[in-house]
């Protein structure tokens, strides 16, 4: 059979050649070999960045950068490597024939997408719902304070941070989330990585990836325990890479923020004169001695003592120490950090010294593409010595007189103010206080992908924590000399609250709990525009604790500090225990269409132990909407300068359960003093506490929350505004109804109380990147003030007096509107008794022309700020950076307790410009023995703006450092509360102490390194 193929034919070189061309190149393009890139990201202060996604466009191949910032990965010539971190702007540089690439990464223009941690989860800021703010680990780490809360000041709105006291170890900030809004415990609910961490502020900031702050509705994921904020911490865990060491150091220079000014040798002498002429006496100093005083030609017998300069030092030291080392590889990641504080007291010859150190280990395991598995190892120490009087010697520095010195002339230490002498109450001399915490946490996780079902897992985790404190207080007794300076001798006089003989008391208490949390979660996008995510989980937790003391007089020595040498006589013990246990269901359930129209749901059904049977469990509950608008095809055509705008709202119920347990059981306890019918016995016997309320329960807090945030012209202008409303009722609260003394009981705290906070928040920023100069500024503003709507109040008590429809903490005060200085005026208006010409004029409320109690009234005056602000600026140009953080409050005041005697001393100002016989015009009344009256005139503004934190830091570069194997290597100087505005001027405005008697809180300059390895 003869087949013609017409179709074939032979074909000549050039045909052949075409085919040949044809099958090549495809080939080419498509098996072109691959080659190894490497290089390193940079922030913009060129720091290195770890975690960093690194893909190739249009592919699933990538790799992610190592803690030194670096990276390897195979590619071709014609790929493109996608560089992303949340929080950051992506970067898209094509590879070419380059083996190497360096890329810096800018900060996103508006944040908004970074990751923010929310409860048992993150979320992207652009998809969030809530009210929620955060801040970064690398922020904290710019202050120099060794107790990170001391660093939160300004930067969160919404939060409020008060430092009360500077005291080492005992300078934790007070903190608030948008205020008060209930009579009773106002702590936040703090976790560190979802599990309470005991003294969290002594975290070192090296170790925290980020802090959060839930502020709204969405914190009901928390149940009864999140009516007062949520504070998420996150620490920091291994990355993919080589092992890198790394190792910081800070060096500080500590002194205090502001020394009161207190009066001269000479101006006391003038005052003391002045106050015995007035009484009818004979002066106590000649003029003659009043200007030794003033010249100190004799200061030996007329010496002019600055008290505090004498008392404190110029500046004290604190060091802190930070190594780490983190690495692994995709299937196994580590994290090993260890830390080390050290400060010391602000008193010569003090015996304050206080040390803490940490030690956070974690692993991380992927054991297969479904399951992963973690370990965390935690320790915390803090080891507290102070004198045996911590405290009361900073009452005795304000009024010891400048007219006796520290020591006499023979070293003796003096009696300074009624035989406490603040340079030896400072001192070893009195005994010893010292106080020593132990943590321990131990926690296993782990985290499961359901094969077979897409988007379905289960994780959870298992926490165990230990804790113990021991307390030693061992006092001896002391003396200080009076001087005869005509007979020159020294007598000596029993110190302050001095014993007889040694006395040792020591107190030991120890904690432990576990919590197991299990929860199984779902995610999945549909039709790649539907995103759904779901979750519930469980969490049951158990907590025990005991304390035991002991104490033993008349030690025969004061060489040995232990129980066994003192005397039996006399001798104390006591001890007690208690234990508790919360259970709960808590669950979330979120939508989005295209990230534009958002929706969540957040709840807890949680239990709680404080409360009786059948009324132990509550459902708290929250919904929360988002709205995208700047995705609206209307608002990217008509105003294409709109990055991002949204619109949030959430609205829910939480609860408090921070009070006292068994309130609804009737309790005894042994105790004397009691009355046996109308006949009072010292005996000891078993005394009824608090009559019980069987239907006591939790602070219900209905919180309302609107919200809008937005972007334009590419990060120039960033914004974010909310307003809210609290409703706290079912505050606990006593009736106050009296009963009969040989009822021996009072009655019970009841759920009535109701108080309303309202408020607002407002944030604006901008960024730009010209060159390699970037600069962001950031400022915010917070407002917060509540009303008390009901309480418990006396139907008797005068409409002026009553706190229904005032703050709480409203202060009851005298008002005042001047000062007597004529005759003609103390005879024209009513007075208390005793009052005498240069006291202060008191208003007559009542109009009964008797000033007493009745004419004080409420004033909407406390000393918790309703204004915080703060401001942050970061500069920096190529190596070199600047940051800075200043923070601020405003109503805020404190009432000062100001007085003048005969035997202590008192403030220059009010010493020098208080009214004398014949004034008219003086700044101050006359100086009263028994103090003044809490009235208006001592109530002080106590608002401030104030540099909280700077620094500048310099990165060596790269090509200095890679000779000796080393990463990076960054410095700076920082320095913490370097200068304060105010209107106060006697004292720190964040202390509130109506004596000033407060320990002054700390101005430090720093100086640091890090470096890596």
């Amino acid at each position: 059979m003869k087949i013609e193929m017409k179709w074939f034919r032979p074909c000549g070189l050039r045909e052949m050649l075409l085919v040949f061309l044809a099958f090549l190149v495809p080939s080419l393009l498509f098996a072109q070999t691959q080659k190894p890139v490497t290089g390193t990201v940079h922030d913009q202060e060129n720091n290195p960045v770890s975690g960093v996604t690194v893909l190739i466009k249009g592919g699933s191949k990538g790799t992610s950068t190592d803690a030194t910032g670096k990276f390897s990965i195979d590619v071709k010539n014609t790929d493109i490597l996608v560089f992303s971190l949340l929080g950051h702007k992506l970067e898209e540089i094509p590879v070419k024939d380059r083996s190497s690439i360096d890329v810096k990464l800018s900060q996103y223009a508006s944040d908004l997408d970074q990751a923010v941690v929310v409860g048992y989860g993150q979320k992207k800021k652009v998809t969030l719902t809530g009210s929620v703010v955060s801040v970064s680990g690398k922020d904290l780490q710019r202050s120099p304070v060794v107790d990170i809360s001391n660093s939160l000041a300004g930067q969160l709105p919404g939060l409020i941070s008060m430092n009360r006291q500077g005291e080492p170890g005992k300078d934790g900030a007070q903190i608030l989330i948008r205020g008060l809004s209930t009579t009773g415990n106002t702590s936040p609910l703090v976790l560190v990585d979802n599990v309470e961490y005991p003294d969290w502020e002594h975290l070192n900031s090296n170790d925290i990836e980020s802090i959060s702050v839930l502020k709204d509705a969405t914190a009901a994921i928390f149940g009864a325990r999140a009516a007062n904020g949520v504070i998420l911490i996150t620490t920091k865990r291994g990355t993919v890479g080589k092992p890198v060491i790394s190792y910081t150091f800070n060096q500080g220079l500590s002194q205090p923020t502001r020394i009161p000014q207190m009066a001269s040798s000479a101006q006391f002498a003038e005052y003391y004169n002045d106050y015995l002429t007035q009484l009818g006496q004979p002066p106590r100093y000649t003029a003659a001695e009043v200007q030794k005083f003033k010249d100190g030609s004799d200061p030996v017998n007329y010496p002019n003592v600055d008290w505090y300069h004498e008392v404190l030092k110029k500046t004290t030291t604190q060091s802190q120490h930070n190594l780490n080392i983190r690495g692994g590889t995709e299937n196994v990641k580590y994290s090993v950090s260890g830390s080390y504080g050290h400060q010391t007291g602000i008193f010569k010859g003090g015996s304050m010294d206080y040390k803490t150190y940490t030690l956070r280990a974690n692993l991380d395991l992927k054991v297969n593409p479904y399951i992963k598995v973690g370990f965390d190892v935690n320790f915390l120490s803090d080891n507290g010595n102070y004198p045996a009087y911590d405290g009361p010697f900073l009452y005795q520095l304000i009024p010891a007189m400048p007219t006796m010195p520290v020591f006499w002339p023979n070293g003796l230490p003096s009696p300074g103010f009624a035989s406490a002498n603040p340079r030896v109450l400072a001192s070893n001399k009195t005994g010893n206080f010292n106080n020593r915490d132990l943590r321990f946490q131990e926690r296993g996780n782990f985290d499961i992908i359901i094969p077979g079902v897409k988007g379905l897992g289960v994780d959870g985790f298992i926490a165990a924590s230990q804790g113990t404190t021991t307390n030693k207080n061992w006092n001896i007794p002391y003396n200080v000399y009076n001087y005869d300076p005509t007979t020159q001798i020294y007598s000596p006089v029993a110190g302050f609250s001095s014993p007889a003989a040694p006395t040792l008391t020591e107190i030991y208490g120890g904690t432990r709990s576990y919590l197991l949390n299990l929860q199984i979660k779902y995610a999945r996008q549909f039709g790649g525009v539907h995103n759904i995510s779901a979750s519930v989980g469980g969490e049951q937790q158990e907590g025990y604790s005991h304390s035991f003391s002991a104490g033993r007089t008349n030690f025969p020595t004061s060489a040995i500090d232990e129980l066994f040498a003192g005397s039996t006589t006399n001798q104390t013990n006591t001890g007690s225990s208690g234990e508790t246990a919360r259970q709960d269901i808590f669950g979330r359930a979120g939508y989005d269409y295209k990230s534009k129209y958002i929706a969540d749901f957040n709840f807890r059904y949680d239990g709680s132990p404080n409360f009786p049977p059948g009324r132990r469990f509550g459902f708290f509950p929250s919904v929360s909407a988002a709205w995208r608008i700047s995705q609206e095809n209307f608002i990217k055509e008509s105003a294409p300068f709109i990055d991002e705008l949204k619109f949030r709202a959430s609205y829910g119920t939480i609860g408090n359960d921070q009070v006292p347990a068994f309130q609804y059981l009737s309790l005894y306890s042994f105790a004397s003093g009691y009355n046996f019918g109308q006949t009072p016995t010292n005996s000891p016997g078993l005394v009824a506490g608090v009559s019980p309320n069987p239907n006591i329960t939790w602070e219900v807090e209905k919180i309302t929350n609107l919200g809008v945030s937005g972007s334009f012209w590419h990060g120039l202008l960033g914004f974010e505004a909310e307003v809210f409303k609290q409703r706290r009722s079912n505050i606990l609260a006593s009736r106050g109804l009296a009963v009969p003394a040989f009822a021996a009981i009072s009655l019970p705290n009841e759920n009535f109380g109701v108080v309303e906070n309202k408020g607002y928040e407002v944030q604006l920023s901008t960024t730009k990147t010209i060159g390699d100069f970037t600069y962001k500024v950031a400022a915010n503003v917070a407002f917060a003030r509540n009303k008390v709507i009901d309480i418990a109040e006396s139907p008797n008590v005068p409409a002026w007096q009553r706190q229904t429809g005032h703050i709480l903490g409203a202060q009851k005060v005298y008002k005042t509107i001047g000062i007597f200085y004529t005759q003609a005026q103390f005879d024209s208006y009513p007075k208390m008794p005793g009052a005498k010409i240069g006291d202060l004029i008191y208003q007559d409320i009542n109009k009964d022309g008797v000033i007493n109690a009745s004419d004080q009234v409420l004033l909407d005056k406390s000393n918790t700020p309703e204004l915080t602000f703060g401001s942050q600026i970061s500069l920096s140009y190529k190596n070199f950076s600047l940051w800075s953080n200043f923070a601020g409050q405003s109503n805020a005041w404190t009432f000062f307790y100001i007085q003048g005697r005969v035997n202590s001393n008192s403030l220059e100002d009010v010493i020098v410009n208080r009214w004398r016989p014949g004034d008219t015009h003086s700044k101050y009344p006359r100086l009263l023995t028994t103090g003044q009256q809490v009235s208006t005139f001592w109530l002080k503004n106590a608002q401030y703006l104030r540099l909280k934190t700077l620094e500048i830091g310099y990165n060596l570069p790269r090509k200095w450092l890679t000779k000796y194997k080393i990463n990076s290597l960054r410095v700076y100087v920082n320095g913490n509360n370097l200068f304060t505005l105010d209107q106060l001027k006697w004292f720190d405005p964040e202390g509130i102490s109506n004596m000033g008697d407060f320990y002054p809180q700390s101005k430090i300059y720093n100086i640091g390194f890090n470096v890596s390895f």
